[in-house]
C-alpha cells in the first residue's frame, strides 16, 4: 500500500493490554459486585450499631459497696426501639438474683445504675443485662443483629442475646 503525502501508520496490538497492578482490578472487581448485591437485596448501605454494655469494677474489696452501671442502645432507625431491657445482679455467685431492670419501650437508649454491696473474698458478683432490639425493619433481633431464639438463648441467658460481668470478691 502506497501511503504518499500521509503521515506514518502506527500498528497498535489490542491483545496485549498490560495490567500494572493487579490488586487494583481486583478491588475494583469486588466493589463492583459488592454494590450489586446491596442494590439487589435492598438493604441499607449504612452501619448499624445495637449494643448492651455493663460498666463494673473487675474485682471489689470483701464488704464493699460497687457502682454498676448497664445500658442498650440502637442507631438502627425505621421504628427500632429497645423492647426489651432487662437487668439483673447476684452477690452470691447466681443462686440468687435481684432485679435491675425488666422494662419494655424503653427508645432508642435506656440506662440503668445500682449499688450492690458485695459478700465475702472468694464469691463472685455477676450481673447480666439483655435487650431485644424490636420494631424495625430486622424483627427482634439480638444486639449482633440476629434474629432472637425465644425459647432458647433468651430463655437461658446466654450469649448473645445476654452479656454477663463477673466481679471477682478478693480480701481487704
Amino acid at each position: 500500500m502506497n501511503l504518499s503525502n500521509t503521515q506514518e501508520m502506527k500498528t497498535v496490538n489490542f491483545t496485549q493490554r498490560s495490567i500494572t497492578n493487579p490488586q487494583r482490578t481486583w478491588t475494583r472487581l469486588w466493589l463492583f459486585i459488592a454494590t450489586i448485591s446491596l442494590i439487589a437485596t435492598g438493604l441499607p448501605a449504612y452501619a448499624v450499631t445495637r449494643d448492651i454494655a455493663i460498666t463494673a469494677p473487675t474485682t471489689a474489696e470483701a464488704g464493699s459497696k460497687v457502682a454498676i452501671t448497664v445500658s442498650a442502645r440502637t442507631d438502627a432507625g425505621g421504628g427500632e426501639k429497645i423492647g426489651f431491657f432487662h437487668a439483673d445482679y447476684s452477690v452470691d455467685n447466681g443462686l440468687t438474683w435481684t432485679a435491675i431492670s425488666y422494662s419494655t419501650s424503653s427508645g432508642s437508649k435506656t440506662s440503668r445504675s445500682v449499688t450492690l454491696s458485695v459478700k465475702e473474698a472468694g464469691t463472685k458478683a455477676l450481673i447480666r443485662v439483655r435487650a431485644a432490639f424490636r420494631g424495625g425493619k430486622a424483627g427482634d433481633v439480638d444486639y449482633t443483629g440476629k434474629t432472637i431464639d425465644w425459647d432458647g438463648t433468651w430463655n437461658k441467658w446466654q450469649e448473645p442475646p445476654a452479656k454477663i460481668v463477673s466481679i471477682e470478691v478478693v480480701a481487704k
